[in-house]
């Protein structure tokens, strides 16, 4: 390499000056100080010298740290093993001795074909434009380099992932909404979709030789594209990224739902998943700069360029932490935090001690190199943030005693930064700002000194002003409003505004232990109050978790701390951030797709006697979880009307510190992507909910149900999604639908009126009635939800949105 030298600026005394004998002045250079395992550095003394030139002639002792010494001026010497090393000169003059250092970085020489991931952003092989996937727009922005010219490109429904084949010729789009991954032909600046997958690809990843691989979030699995067969793995699998002969591929899996973390490890010659590794929990401990948690929301995987380890992003969920679950309280520093994952590829195992917790910062959404591999280039989503990171260095850092690696530099970036791509000679990166609609271009010529050079604005804004500001907020974890120290933000457990799928303990805030709720389907409020618990009756209330859970100051700005729940003083109208934010939650009306229909969209002949078992009057499911929201949860009930089926224990804690009498019912659309269920997430899977924990036929009777007809029932509940089909036919003479339209009495349309998929959604069918009568379905929740006829039922549920909805204009 060029034989670019550098001084040491340390030099320490090793010996006692005698009088009249001024100790040398030691110096050391080296002629590279990050050099591949094997090359030969030459090391150069003669900068040193002797003030008083005596009593004797210089002497040169050098210590390169892996047990080689050397006597000469200017030896050269070649490192084997990888690392950080502090090589020490000592010159002394016969009496006094003085030392000088200088710092070696040893690293793997790289593949001589870079290793390849999937992400948002993606630059192509010539380095003359870049593929940038724009979610909301439903396009794709090709970006001309350097001038930044910027054509959108209309592709599916909420482009995700963009890969760019080896011949630039096609850009590969997978996107959140549609079954058919699109293809974007370069020359003639076109879009069209290929075949349907065989459910919607949360990311996509061009081969070297031509395949294209996709991972499949609903059906959890790995699908090459043209290829009917999938590779089925565990759930969730997200992220995908391949070694340099494109023969193995590993896969992060953006939920933890159990115990540990997930990695898939596939064998793309024979196209068989070859193993698994375990994320498990980091053990910790807890300090203001450390912290236990659950490897989660894997966003990220990446390859070392010297193929020697596989890095996952993501956070840390520390779910094991709460004053019911192990005496210690949440802390702002320690819900969440940032962490970044190394899976050792020959072993399939993760290094447990090589993780770097990203303290003072948020998720790891995006994960690059330098080329060599010595700085890793780390994004944070909710911070905004760029972190540069030796690698090196950050391993002479072992967790255990509370310590964290220190990054070298972090900048700030943009809205939701989530994709990072590098160029080949590693002086530029190019960063995709989600929700700020641009490409920050940041100079690395210098990566302890990273910095933004420009930005290129890359897609027409699609949303209002207020839903922007709303989504922008959701996402952001930037302290001093968001959060304490940039550790947390909305999205930190509802990603997406769906569901981390993890169990917290809110005893301290007069709760207790809440599985996450999915946000997806209940539109804000329209399915009524929030929570388990029905604690929050606006959205606006979350200004007491940013300032009350997060540490932040709020969004607030009128100086005043958050008015409490369900107080007379409202927390809407205090801020337009806090309304957007509101407006934005509000918004999202759609309960996720389900995976459990027919090709055709529509329900199977399992999920269509479950249908008939799910109104049957005796099952009496519907009673609580009356269509077409399916639930009977309203925000005109006074008071809200709570059920107890007999789920509630000790560890169910409180409502806003007072007795908890039971609990809000969840709707049940959407439910297929919302385990684990009940408001405590004892419950594995649906199955479950329906006989293990429904002692006493409490929660709907399903004790005379055959184990086929618990098959059937469980069906139909994965089945949900918000469709017409989904509704009981009405009575011979009655018109009524409860869906297909809306008119001045108040009916709804079923898309008007989508459930929500609350993460223990469908679970704890325990909701909220004022006290009627008792009886129904035997769960003694009085329920006013039962009918003689479903023209009524329906009604009963549609009405009270519809007099929202006039309140409202």
């Amino acid at each position: 390499m060029p034989c670019a030298a550098a001084l040491t600026g340390l030099f320490a005394a090793a010996g006692v000056a005698h009088a009249g004998n001024f100790p040398p002045v030691a110096q050391a250079t080296a002629s590279g100080l990050e050099v591949l395992a094997g090359e030969v550095v030459q090391f150069d003394g003669s900068g040193s010298f002797d003030p008083d030139d005596g009593p004797g002639a210089l002497g040169f002792a050098w210590d390169f740290g892996d047990g080689a010494t050397a006597t000469e001026v200017a030896p050269s010497h070649a490192f084997d093993s990888l690392g950080l090393h502090s090589v020490t000169l000592a010159v002394d003059d016969g009496l006094a001795t003085t030392l000088a250092f200088v710092d070696v970085v040893v690293v793997a020489p790289p593949t001589e074909t870079p290793p390849r991931h999937s992400s948002p952003i993606a630059l192509a092989p010539d380095e003359s434009w870049l593929a940038v996937a724009n979610t909301d727009a439903g396009t794709v922005a090709l970006v001309s380099l350097p001038a930044g010219e910027v054509t959108e490109i209309a592709v599916g429904i909420a482009p995700r992932s963009v890969s760019i084949t080896d011949d630039g010729a096609t850009v590969w789009v997978a996107c959140a909404g549609d079954r058919r991954p699109w293809a974007i032909d370069v020359a003639r600046v076109s879009a069209s979709p290929d075949a349907p997958l065989a459910s919607e690809p949360a990311a996509v990843l061009a081969l070297a030789d031509g395949r294209v691989l996709a991972t499949l979030p609903a059906v959890a699995a790995l699908q090459q594209l043209g290829d009917d067969a999938w590779i089925a793995l565990a759930p969730e699998p997200h992220a995908i990224a391949v070694d340099a002969t494109g023969t193995r591929a590993w896969v992060s899996h953006f939920l933890t739902r159990g115990d540990h973390g997930t990695v898939s490890v596939v064998d793309l010659a024979t196209m068989e998943l070859a193993a698994e590794v375990a994320l498990v929990e980091d053990p910790g401990p807890d300090t203001a700069s450390s912290g236990r948690g659950f490897p989660n929301l894997l966003h990220t995987a990446a390859i070392t360029p010297a193929g020697d380890a596989v890095w996952i992003g993501g956070l840390k969920s520390n779910t094991s932490r709460g004053s019911f679950v192990d005496g210690n309280p949440l802390t702002p520093r320690n819900r969440v935090r940032g962490a970044m994952f190394r899976v050792d590829p020959l072993g399939d195992a993760e290094d447990t001690q090589r993780r770097l917790d990203t303290n003072d910062a948020d998720s790891v959404a995006a994960i690059a190199f330098s080329p060599r591999g010595r700085y890793a280039y780390l994004v944070h989503q909710g911070a905004g943030r760029l972190s540069v990171y030796d690698l090196p260095e950050a391993a002479t850092v072992m967790p255990g005693d509370g310590s964290t690696a220190s990054f070298e530099t972090r900048i700030d970036l943009g809205h939701a930064p989530n994709g990072i791509v590098v160029s080949a000679d590693g002086s530029r990166a190019y960063v995709r700002n989600e929700l700020s609609r641009d490409v920050a271009v940041i100079d690395l010529s210098v990566p302890a000194e990273a910095s933004v050079i420009d930005t290129i604005v890359v897609a027409q804004e699609t949303l209002s002003p207020e839903l922007l500001l709303g989504k922008q907020m959701f996402h952001r974890s930037r302290a001093p409003e968001h959060a304490d120290q940039n550790y947390i933000a909305c999205a930190s457990c509802h990603p997406d505004g769906g569901s981390d799928g993890r169990t917290w303990d809110f005893t301290q805030a007069g709760e207790g232990l809440r599985n996450t709720v999915d946000l997806r389907g209940r539109g804000g409020t329209d399915h009524g109050p929030v929570h388990w618990s029905a604690n929050f009756d606006e959205i606006q209330d979350f200004e007491n978790d940013i300032v009350n859970a997060f540490g932040g100051s709020g969004l607030a700005h009128d100086g005043l701390p958050p008015n409490p729940p369900l107080d007379a003083a409202r927390n809407a109208g205090r801020s337009a951030q806090l309304d957007a934010l509101a407006a934005w939650v509000g918004s999202l009306g759609a309960a996720p797709r389900s995976p459990y229909r027919e090709p055709d969209g529509s329900l199977g002949a399992a999920a269509q006697r479950g249908k008939a078992l799910f109104f049957d009057l005796t099952t009496a499911c519907a009673s609580c979880h009356a269509p077409p929201r399916f639930t009977d949860s309203t925000l005109d009930a006074d008071p809200f009307v709570l059920h107890d089926v007999g789920t509630i224990l000790p560890s169910s804690g409180g409502r806003l510190g007072a007795v908890l009498e039971g609990i809000d019912t969840p709707s049940v659309l959407g439910v297929w992507a919302s385990a684990p269920y009940l408001h405590d997430g004892r419950a594995a899977d649906l199955r479950a909910v329906l006989t293990e924990h429904n002692r006493g036929d409490r929660h709907g009777v399903t004790s005379h149900l055959s184990s086929d007809d618990i098959d059937d029932l469980v069906a139909f509940l994965l089945a949900l999604q918000g469709d017409d089909d989904e509704l009981p036919a009405p009575p011979p003479g009655d018109d009524t639908t409860g869906g297909g339209g809306s008119d001045e009495a108040g009916s709804t349309t079923a898309t008007a009126a989508d459930g929500s998929s609350g993460t223990a959604a469908g679970s704890d069918g325990e909701t909220t009635a004022a006290v009627v009568d008792d009886g129904h379905g035997g769960c003694g929740c009085h329920s006013r939800a039962v009918a003689p006829t479903w023209t009524l039922l329906l009604l009963l549920t549609a009405l009270p949105r519809a007099r929202r909805t006039r309140r409202r204009s």
